[in-house]
């Protein structure tokens, strides 16, 4: 039983051994490419979902960047340098596009926040976020102008309440800005280590292939070597000689399949010759 399925894994020929070599190294290339280009192609939308997650957290503190600095010196122009100012219609317009704008931009940013599992990140942001969009609600509402006339001792200037009450609110959420930023790069760690191990596995099966193949290579050098090379040349050299010498043909020359017939048929077709 175990000879007849041996029989049936046996290659009967050299040439079918030649063939099944070379087969098996063009399907190992085959195979390993086509799992290097799968892996290519995680490793590209991978990428592109880092850059596209970057990219959006990068315009998010743009917009809340702009929109604080457009508030900041609409506010600047009515407090600081207001009295000089013949017509603040056009600052205070700003300051209230500027505060839409702001709100806007840290909503969106908490929730992106939300989408990538970071809720808390943004906590400080839309904190002091209100914090300053109050105060400048305040002043463009008249409430600065009133407070700072009923104390004339801490506030008694608008350019006092800009230096003492705004300017550090501006700040800070300057400061929570960045902290954004850097924050939300940092959540893009684990993908960037997922990305760095499907590069990894990218090259893998394309190093395996080439051991494997170095080791298929040499085996089919060897059993080249061995049962076809070898045995050629001592037929060769074996007939050379009885063609010379008429020493006796070697009929035990070692080999198989195609080069055993071959041996035989030299070997029959010398005993009819004599």
């Amino acid at each position: 039983m175990l000879d007849k399925v041996k029989d049936v894994f046996t290659l009967g020929s050299i040439r079918s051994r030649v063939r099944v070599a070379f087969a098996s190294i063009i399907l190992l290339l085959a195979f390993s490419g086509a799992m290097s280009l799968f892996e290519l192609e995680r490793v590209s939308h991978d990428t592109e979902e880092i850059l596209r997650a970057s990219m959006v957290t990068t315009d998010l503190a743009r917009e809340m960047v702009n929109a604080l600095n457009e508030q900041n010196d609409a506010i600047i122009e009515m407090a600081v340098i207001g009295g000089n100012l013949v017509d603040i219609t056009p600052h205070y317009n700003r300051c209230v596009e500027s505060i839409q704008r702001l709100n806007v931009a840290t909503e969106r940013a908490q929730q992106r926040m939300v989408e990538i599992g970071s809720p808390t990140l943004t906590d400080s942001l839309i904190y002091y976020t209100a914090k300053i969009n109050d105060l400048a609600n305040n002043y463009i509402n008249g409430d600065v102008h009133r407070f700072t006339l009923n104390d004339a001792e801490s506030l008694a200037t608008p350019h006092a309440w800009y230096v003492e009450c705004y300017k550090p609110e501006y700040v800070n959420v300057s400061r929570q800005v960045t902290k954004f930023m850097t924050g939300s790069e940092s959540t893009l760690g684990p993908d960037v280590n997922r990305l760095s191990n499907t590069a990894r596995r990218a090259v893998t099966p394309v190093f395996i292939s080439l051991v494997v193949m170095v080791v298929v290579v040499l085996m089919l050098h060897y059993f080249l070597n061995y049962y076809l090379i070898r045995p050629i040349i001592r037929i060769n050299n074996e007939l050379g000689d009885y063609l010379r010498y008429r020493s006796p043909f070697d009929k035990e020359i070692p080999c198989r399949d195609e080069i055993k017939s071959l041996r035989d048929r030299i070997v029959l077709l010398i005993a009819k010759l004599k």
